[in-house]
C-alpha cells in the first residue's frame, strides 16, 4: 500500500513539474509539455517599445525604463551618452535612460537585455519568467509573467538598476501570460503616412505657402482688397477653364451617332 502511495506521489509531482516547465520556442513564445503555450506576440510592438519610459513605483529612482517583448528595438533617442561598461540600446528587449544632470549633460542610456538572449524559465520563488542578458556587459533582466485574464498588459518595475545592482526585475501582468491566453500575432506600430497622404500634405503646404507669400508680396507693393490675391486673373479664369476642359473631354469621349456629309 505504501509503495502504491509513493508511486502515485512521485507520478503526481513529476507531472506537475513537467507542466510548469515552458520550453522556449522564440523570444516571445514557449510551449509546455501538455501542449499549452504562452505567447506574448500580441503585446509586442514593431519599431517602438510597447512599454516606453516607465517610471518605477515606490522608488526615488528617476530613470526611465522601456521594454518590448518579442521584437527588438533601438533607442528612439538619438542624443544620449553611454557610460563605460554598458552596451548601447540597440536590438534590445529593454533599456534604461537616466536624465542628464542640471549641468545640461546628455542623458545616459544603455541596454538591460537583448532580445536574442530571451529564455523562458520557471522557478519556485519567481514562477514563469523570461531572462535576458547583455553580451559584453553585466546587466541581467528578469521579467516575471503573471496571468490575469482581465488585464491586456501592464508592466511594473520591481527592482530598478543601481550602481550596486545590475539585475533588474520587472513584472508583466497580462492575459497573454495565461495558458493559451493570446493567439500568435504581432501588433505593428504605425508605419507612418501613406504616399497619397504625404502628397496631399505636401500639396496643401505648398499651396498655403504660395498664398501667404503672394499676399504679403502684393501688400508690400500697395495692393488692396481682392487685389492682394496672387495671380488674380488666373484664379478668375480657372472655373471657366475647368468647365471648358470637362466639356472637351465629354465631347471627345462621347459616341458619334452620325457620319458627316459626303
Amino acid at each position: 500500500m505504501f509503495l502504491k502511495i509513493l508511486c502515485f506521489f512521485i507520478s503526481f509531482v513529476g507531472t506537475a513539474v513537467s507542466l510548469s516547465i515552458c520550453v522556449t520556442q522564440t523570444p516571445c513564445r514557449c510551449v509546455k509539455e501538455g501542449g499549452n503555450f504562452i505567447d506574448l506576440s500580441s503585446i509586442a510592438s514593431e519599431g517602438i517599445p510597447r512599454f516606453y519610459e516607465v517610471v518605477p513605483e515606490n522608488y526615488t529612482d528617476v530613470s526611465l525604463y522601456s521594454y518590448n517583448p518579442c521584437v527588438p528595438f533601438d533607442s528612439p533617442d538619438k542624443f544620449s551618452s553611454l557610460n563605460p561598461g554598458n552596451v548601447a540600446c540597440a536590438n534590445a528587449a529593454a533599456c534604461v535612460r537616466t536624465p542628464g544632470g542640471f549641468d545640461g549633460g546628455l542623458p545616459e542610456e544603455h541596454a538591460l537585455g537583448l532580445q536574442a538572449t530571451a529564455v523562458f524559465e520557471s522557478e519556485d520563488d519567481v514562477g514563469l519568467h523570461i531572462k535576458y542578458t547583455v553580451p559584453g556587459a553585466n546587466q541581467k533582466l528578469t521579467v516575471k509573467l503573471v496571468c490575469n485574464e482581465s488585464i491586456s498588459y501592464h508592466l511594473s518595475i520591481d527592482i530598478p538598476e543601481t550602481k550596486l545592482n545590475l539585475n533588474v526585475n520587472m513584472t508583466l501582468t497580462s492575459k497573454c501570460a495565461c495558458d493559451n491566453g493570446c493567439p500568435s500575432s504581432i501588433q505593428p506600430a504605425s508605419g507612418g503616412l501613406s504616399t497619397g497622404s504625404k502628397l496631399l500634405i505636401a500639396f496643401f503646404t505648398i499651396t498655403l505657402a504660395y498664398f501667404i507669400v503672394g499676399i504679403v508680396w502684393n501688400l508690400f507693393n500697395g495692393a488692396q482688397g481682392i487685389e492682394i490675391v496672387p495671380n488674380l486673373d488666373f484664379w478668375n479664369e480657372l472655373p471657366k477653364l475647368i468647365v471648358e476642359g470637362v466639356s472637351f473631354a465629354c465631347t471627345c469621349c462621347g459616341k458619334r451617332t452620325a457620319y458627316g456629309e459626303v
